[in-house]
C-alpha cells in the first residue's frame, strides 16, 4: 500500500518543479512554512526518507557540506545511467546525458576495470552562468582600481 499525505505530495510536486536544483530540508521547511503548512522538520525528514527509498529522490552529499541535499529522479531521465554536474555557486543541476557518458563509462572499464555507477555520481564545479557572473565582476573590479 502507498502511503500518501499532502505533506509527501506538496513535496513530490516541489521537487518536480525544481528538478534541476538542489534541495535541503531546510529549503523544504521554509517553502512549506511560508505556504501555511504547520509542519516540523521531522514530519519533512520522514517523507525525504520515504521518497528517497521509493527512488523518487536521490540524496547526496558533498565533501564540503554537512548537510545532506536532495536531487529529484526524473523518469524519463534515467538519472541512474549518467552523471550530474552540480554548481557549487548556485546549486544548478545539470544531466551529463549525452554520447560523452558512453565513453567514459567505456574508458573506465576497459583502461581501468572499473564499472561507474551513476546514482552516486556528482561532479562539482560551476556552470557557465556562474562562471560568466564572475568574469564579469572581476572585469567591474579591475576596472575599478585602473
Amino acid at each position: 500500500m502507498e502511503y500518501r499525505t499532502k505533506y509527501r505530495d506538496w513535496m513530490q510536486k516541489y521537487f518536480a518543479d525544481h528538478a534541476d536544483e538542489k534541495v535541503r530540508a531546510k529549503d523544504i521547511y521554509e517553502k512549506m512554512t511560508a505556504d501555511g503548512f504547520a509542519v516540523n522538520l521531522t514530519t519533512i525528514y520522514r517523507n525525504l526518507d520515504r521518497l528517497e527509498k521509493e527512488k523518487v529522490l536521490q540524496g547526496h552529499k558533498t565533501g564540503g557540506e554537512d548537510e545532506k541535499f536532495y536531487q529529484y529522479m526524473q523518469p524519463k531521465m534515467d538519472c541512474g545511467s549518467h552523471l550530474h554536474l552540480l554548481c557549487s555557486r548556485c546549486g544548478k543541476i545539470i544531466h551529463l546525458n549525452c554520447g560523452f557518458m558512453q565513453e567514459i563509462s567505456e574508458h573506465l572499464m576497459k583502461e581501468h576495470g572499473f564499472s561507474l555507477d551513476c546514482r552516486e555520481s556528482m561532479l562539482v564545479g560551476l556552470c557557465a552562468d556562474c562562471r560568466a557572473q564572475l568574469a564579469e565582476k572581476a572585469k567591474k573590479e579591475e576596472a575599478e582600481w585602473k
